[in-house]
C-alpha cells in the first residue's frame, strides 16, 4: 500500500508517519512551513505542487492532516483559509479521482455550534467561525466527489509538539516558564490524544471503512479541569492557572461552547478504546522527557 500523507511535519501527521513506518507501510510525507528531514513539499494552494508528489508517489491512500487550524487566524484571514481548507482540498480530490485513492480527510468539532455537545456522527453540523465553515466545506467536497473515503472528525488534539502549536503543549510550556495561563470553567471538549487518532486512522484503513467517524478522548471536561489535570500530571504550579469565562478570554474567533465528540461508533466498529485525559497526558509526560 502507498501511503500519502499530507501534513506530515505536524502533531498527527508526524505520529502517523512514524507509526505507519514501524509497520513497514510504503510511506510518502509532505511538509508545507516546517522543512523534515525525509519529507516532500507541498503547497494545498498550489495545484501544480499536488500534481507533482501525485504524479511522482501514485498513492493509494491519501491522508489530509494538513491545512490551517488556528481558529482565530481563519477568522482574521478568511481568505486564505478558504485557499487552504477548500480549494487545497478541491485540489486533493481531483488527484485522488484520477487515481482511485482512498482519502481520509481529517475534520473537526469545530463544525458544531457547541450547544449540545458532545456530538455523535449523526448530528446536523452548524459551524459558528470561519475555521468551522471551511473545514465543514471540505467534508461536502469529499462526500460529493467520491465514494471511498474516511471523514475523521476530532477534538483538541494534544501530542508532542516542538513548536508548541497544540494548546496542552502550550499550557506546559507556559507554566514551566512560570506564566499564568488562563482557563474558562464554561469551554468544554473531549482532549485527544494523539497515538490514539493515529492508531484508529491506521484501523480504519486496514479495515477498509468508509464515511464518518469521531476519534476523540473518553473524557468530556470543561478547560479549567484539564488544565489543572494538566498541572498536576505535569507537576506544575496551580497558582499559575486563572480561572475565567470563554467570554472573558476575548478571542478573535466564536467558540462551540460545548462542542466534543461521541466515540461510540468507533469503539463499536473497530474496537478500539481511547484513553482518558490522565492516562493520556501521563504518556505525553514520558514523551517529553
Amino acid at each position: 500500500m502507498r501511503l500519502l500523507i499530507i501534513g506530515a511535519s505536524g502533531v498527527l501527521g508526524s505520529r502517523l508517519y512514524n507509526d505507519v513506518i514501524k509497520r513497514k507501510w510504503n510511506v510518502l510525507g509532505t511538509y508545507f512551513s516546517q522543512e523534515c528531514e525525509g519529507l516532500f513539499y507541498l503547497d494545498l494552494k498550489d495545484r501544480k505542487t499536488v500534481d507533482k508528489i501525485f504524479n511522482f508517489f501514485k498513492p493509494e491512500v491519501v491522508v489530509c492532516a494538513g491545512g490551517i487550524t488556528d481558529v482565530d487566524l481563519c477568522e482574521k484571514r478568511p481568505r486564505l483559509a478558504r485557499e487552504v481548507n477548500v480549494s487545497g482540498t478541491l485540489h486533493l480530490v481531483r488527484k485522488i479521482k484520477e487515481y482511485d485513492a482512498k482519502f481520509v480527510f481529517l475534520s473537526t468539532d469545530y463544525v458544531f455550534d457547541g450547544k449540545n455537545g458532545p456530538y455523535s456522527e449523526e448530528t446536523s453540523p452548524c459551524p459558528i467561525n470561519i475555521y468551522g465553515k471551511t473545514k465543514l466545506e471540505g467534508e461536502a467536497i469529499v462526500r460529493d466527489s467520491l465514494d471511498d473515503f474516511l471523514i475523521v472528525r476530532t477534538a483538541q488534539l494534544y501530542g508532542v509538539d516542538h513548536r508548541n502549536r497544540n494548546f496542552a503543549v502550550e499550557i506546559i510550556r507556559n507554566m514551566q516558564n512560570n506564566k499564568k495561563v488562563y482557563a474558562a470553567d464554561d469551554f468544554y471538549c473531549t482532549p485527544t490524544y494523539v497515538g490514539t487518532l493515529s492508531e484508529a486512522i491506521v484501523k480504519l484503513i486496514k479495515s477498509d471503512k468508509r464515511g464518518i467517524f469521531n476519534v476523540a478522548g473518553s473524557d468530556f471536561l470543561h478547560r479549567y479541569a484539564y488544565i489543572s489535570l494538566i498541572s498536576d500530571i505535569f507537576s506544575l504550579d496551580k497558582s499559575l492557572i486563572q480561572k475565567l469565562k470563554l467570554k472573558d478570554l476575548h478571542l478573535k474567533a466564536a467558540r462551540p461552547r460545548k462542542a466534543g465528540l461521541k466515540i461510540d461508533k468507533l469503539v463499536k466498529e473497530i474496537k478500539i478504546k481511547p484513553l482518558n485525559c490522565k492516562d493520556g497526558l501521563k504518556l505525553l509526560r514520558k514523551e517529553m522527557s
